[in-house]
């Protein structure tokens, strides 16, 4: 499997187990731990830690990155993955960017890179993901990458503890191939 994915600005490299500081660094803050489903917060290093136990040792059918500008291509910005479903040749994306770099579409050019890679390299026949309802940015950059919604959901969020409302989509392989 490819190791490195190159975008226009950004460099999508394996993750390591010395980001772990960066990661419990750049995550740690509400505004990225709310948006999503599995974090804590606080968000501590040996969350990072625990976390990176379970990715690094990637599968088929995964593939967990680290977000680096190309012009500092060492230095963790944020996380790009997909991880394999049980149920079929299929994948769920995930994703989050350190706040300062909100706004600027790098989350974008990192989730297109990344469904093209689940499609290419992985061979996966569907990208499911989800966003909270009340994050329409995260929405927004899905269906940029050409994600279709199919139906609400309430998901937990660990960091509020409570059940949020969230809008699932998929992108299938045939729809890939007609874009």
């Amino acid at each position: 499997m490819d190791r490195k994915i190159e975008t226009q600005r950004l460099l999508l490299r394996p993750l390591r187990g010395s980001d772990a500081a960066a990661i419990a660094h750049q995550i740690n803050t509400e505004k990225i731990t709310h948006n999503l489903a599995r974090v804590p917060f606080p968000y501590e290093l040996a969350d990072a830690e625990e976390f990176l136990s379970w990715a690094l040792p990637q599968q088929e059918k995964t593939r967990f990155s680290a977000i680096c500008l190309k012009d500092d291509p060492e230095t963790l910005r944020g996380c790009v993955s997909y991880d394999r479903l049980s149920d079929k040749n299929s994948v769920e994306l995930g994703y989050w960017l350190a706040v300062p770099l909100w706004g600027q579409g790098l989350m974008s050019e990192a989730v297109a890179a990344m469904t093209a890679h689940a499609f290419a390299v992985a061979r996966v026949d569907l990208i499911a993901a989800s966003y909270f309802a009340e994050n329409p940015a995260s929405g927004a950059v899905l269906r940029k990458a050409g994600f279709e919604e199919i139906g609400p959901s309430k998901i937990y969020c660990r960091s509020r503890d409570v059940e949020v409302e969230a809008i699932n989509l998929q992108f299938t392989k045939e729809k890939a191939a007609r874009s």
